[in-house]
């Protein structure tokens, strides 16, 4: 792996988070809040939106650094999946005290996705 792929990479530990109408999401194409909100406008309600645009998979991230004999049940997934969670929970805490939110694990052994979804808990 190069450092401009793992720079890329590692820009999703700690994405722009922007708060959009009280509904939180992550800008990982730097689009800001006006570009941010143009796209929500292509989902039904910002709450779905959200639920589309704050999916981040880390699979492809995994098998690029580690190559693809990797399994979503070792203790390390578990860590790194962590590194993110706690990146991104500083962040929203920084930025927007007292926001509610969560940070869902995602896996689907099925298609072999693995990530992560930042949401408001309130919706």
């Amino acid at each position: 792996m190069d450092l401009q792929r793992l720079a890329f990479w590692l820009e999703d530990v700690t994405p722009r988070i922007e708060n959009l109408d009280g509904y939180l999401f992550i800008d990982r194409l730097g689009l800001g809040p006006s570009g941010l909100r143009k796209k929500t406008g292509s989902y039904g309600s910002m709450s779905e939106a959200q639920l589309w645009m704050n999916i981040v998979l880390l699979d492809d991230f995994i098998s690029e650094v580690v190559g693809d004999d990797w399994e979503s049940n070792d203790p390390a997934v578990n860590r790194l999946l962590s590194v993110f969670e706690q990146a991104w929970s500083y962040q929203v805490r920084v930025s927007f005290p007292g926001t509610d939110f969560l940070i869902e694990r995602l896996l689907d052994d099925e298609y072999g996705d693995l990530g992560l979804r930042l949401i408001n808990s309130h919706q």
